[in-house]
C-alpha cells in the first residue's frame, strides 16, 4: 500500500495526501487518525518499538529508477540523508533518483553534486567518503527496484510476520521483568499498573496524542518542567518526579545509577541488594510502590490540582510498603517509627 505505485490504494492515498520526494505525505490536520498512525510507523515517529518497521525494510536497487538517492535506505541499510546529513542539507537536488545521480556522474568532479555554497574542507572529506561507498556498489540492471522485508526475504511482508516480530521484541525486552511485577504481597491493581508501564500502555499525554485522543498542542508535563509527558520522562527523567528514586535509595541505604529503560531500571533496582531471595522480594515490592505513588501523584496533579513534595511521596512509599507486608506477614511487628528508619533491620535481612 505504501510503496506499490501501480496499486489502487497507493493512487488513492496520493490523491488524498499527495507526494513529497517520492513519499506519501502524512496529511497533517487533513489526515485521518488512522493514516497518521500508519505514517508514524513508516517514519519511526514515537510509538512502540522505536523504529521496528524502518529497521526491517531496505530498498533493493535494480535499474535505479524508482529509488531516491538521498532518502531511501538503499546503500548500507540507512538513508544517505542520515549518514551524511550535512551534505544532504547543502544539496540542491534532494529529490533525485539514484539513476539520475548516476547519469549526471557522482564520481569526483561529477555534475551530480550541486551545492548551495562551496563546501568546507571537512565537508569535502565527507563527500569523498560518500563517493567511496558509491564506487564500491554494484547494480542489478536486469531487475526493477523493490522493497525487501528483512525478517523474511522469501515470503516478504505479512501481518502475521510483523506481529511475530513485535511480540518477540516485547518478550526479549521485558524478559524477567514481566514476571517480577506479579508480587503476592502487592495489590493486583498495583501490579497491573506496573504491567502497563513496562509495555508503555499508560495513558500518558504523549500516548494520548499519538492515538489522536487529545490535541498535539497539550502534551506538556504536569510538573511544569516543560517536558513532554511520556512514561520515560514521568518516571525517570523529570527533575521533580525522578527525585523519588534517590530518596528511596537513601532511605534503604544503597546507591546505584538509574536506567532510562523501564525493564532495565526494574531489574537493576531489584538486584541492587544482592541475589538473596528475601532482599529481591523486598526490592520488588518497593519498586512497585514507587511506580504506584508516582502515577497517582501525576493523576492528582492533573485532575485534582494538588501536589505533594518528594518527602511526602517517600512517606507514601514507606506507608504502602508496610501495609502490604503486614497484610500477608502477621509476624511482622515493625512500628511506623522503626520502619521509617531501618526497613531492612525490621525485616531481618540487613
Amino acid at each position: 500500500m505504501l510503496v506499490d505505485k501501480e496499486g489502487l490504494w497507493f493512487r488513492v492515498l496520493v490523491a488524498r495526501y499527495g507526494l513529497e520526494r517520492g513519499r506519501l505525505r502524512e496529511g497533517g490536520e487533513r489526515g485521518s487518525s488512522w493514516w497518521r498512525e500508519i505514517a508514524k510507523i513508516r517514519d519511526d515517529v514515537g510509538g512502540l518499538g522505536s523504529g521496528w518497521f524502518r529497521e526491517s525494510v531496505v530498498k533493493k536497487v535494480g535499474n535505479r529508477a524508482e529509488t531516491f538517492f538521498w532518502t531511501n535506505p538503499w546503500l548500507g541499510g540507512s538513508p544517505l540523508c542520515e549518514r551524511f546529513g550535512r551534505l544532504f542539507g547543502l544539496a540542491e537536488n534532494k529529490s533525485c533518483s539514484v539513476a539520475e545521480m548516476f547519469s549526471m556522474g557522482w564520481e569526483v568532479g561529477g555534475d551530480a553534486w550541486v551545492w548551495r555554497r562551496q563546501l568546507w574542507v571537512w565537508e569535502e572529506e565527507m563527500l569523498r567518503e560518500c563517493q567511496t561507498l558509491l564506487l564500491n556498489f554494484s547494480f542489478q540492471v536486469q531487475s526493477s527496484d523493490s522493497w525487501q522485508w528483512q525478517p523474511d526475504l522469501d515470503t516478504g511482508y505479512s501481518v502475521s510476520g510483523a506481529y511475530q516480530l513485535l511480540t518477540s521484541q516485547d518478550s526479549a525486552t521485558l524478559g524477567e521483568a514481566g514476571t517480577l511485577i506479579w508480587h503476592k504481597q502487592v495489590p493486583l491493581k498495583v501490579s497491573i499498573c506496573a504491567w502497563r508501564f513496562l509495555r508503555d500502555r499508560l495513558p500518558t499525554r504523549a500516548n494520548l496524542v499519538s492515538r489522536g485522543i487529545i490535541s498535539p498542542e497539550a502534551p506538556l508535563f504536569v510538573s511544569g518542567c516543560g517536558g513532554i509527558e511520556s512514561a520515560q520522562h514521568l518516571f525517570f527523567t523529570c527533575g521533580t518526579f525522578c527525585s523519588l528514586w534517590s530518596a528511596v535509595r537513601l532511605w534503604i541505604g544503597f546507591s546505584s545509577v538509574d536506567h532510562q529503560n523501564s525493564s532495565g531500571h526494574f531489574l537493576h533496582f531489584v538486584g541492587a541488594l544482592g541475589e538473596r531471595r528475601a532482599r529481591r522480594s523486598f526490592m520488588q515490592l518497593i519498586w512497585l510502590a514507587c511506580v504506584w505513588v508516582l502515577w497517582n501523584e501525576r493523576n492528582h496533579r492533573l485532575f485534582k490540582n494538588s501536589a505533594q513534595t518528594v518527602s511526602q511521596m517517600l512517606d507514601k512509599v514507606k506507608l504502602y510498603s508496610l501495609w502490604w507486608l503486614k497484610t500477608t506477614n502477621v509476624t511482622l511487628v515493625a512500628n511506623l517509627h522503626s520502619w521509617w528508619l531501618t526497613p531492612l533491620l525490621c525485616l531481618g535481612i540487613n
